[in-house]
């Protein structure tokens, strides 16, 4: 059995998202802005799914957590009113996203704002609009692929 233990109730999505690495002292942008998903979302933090974790020499995980200072810009575009909301993350955890052809990495964030204030609140309630719709296409999407790839590794086809 496995317990869950995240200090959060996550809702699985699937919006786009633009990810800019950024100096909180000096305001200076590190690297960025890099596209990718938020496939799953809580008021204190979100898993995404990004193709790209490089510009130039600057790693948007190892480099951003190697300095206190610097922290993740998330740019979210919340459907249907395509709301830009703008939240400072940290990077927490980094895996490497493998389903058939496709490779991407997923990263966890932790928010750094309060995740009962004004800005997550809002964010929230924005993605509550379509969030169902986006999290069934998303699984749907998931669990089709996992089928086929099950199918394929079973069958030899």
């Amino acid at each position: 059995m496995i317990t869950e233990l995240r200090a959060s109730k996550r809702y699985i999505d699937y919006l786009p998202i633009r990810v800019t690495a950024k100096d909180g002292v000096s305001g200076k942008i590190m690297a960025g802005p890099l596209s990718g998903r938020i496939i799953d979302v809580s008021t204190s933090g979100a898993c995404l799914l990004m193709t790209q974790i490089m510009s130039n020499s600057y790693h948007i995980f190892h480099s951003t957590r190697e300095n206190d200072s610097l922290s993740l810009q998330l740019q979210i575009n919340l459907p249907p009113d395509i709301i830009d909301c703008n939240i400072s993350a940290r990077p927490i955890w980094l895996n490497l996203f493998r389903q058939d052809e496709i490779r991407a990495f997923k990263m966890g964030v932790e928010f750094l704002t309060n995740p009962d204030g004004k800005q997550i609140k809002q964010l929230m309630t924005a993605m509550a609009r379509q969030q169902k719709k986006r999290a069934a296409w998303w699984s749907s999407q998931t669990i089709r692929r996992a089928k086929t790839l099950n199918f394929s590794l079973f069958t030899g086809r």
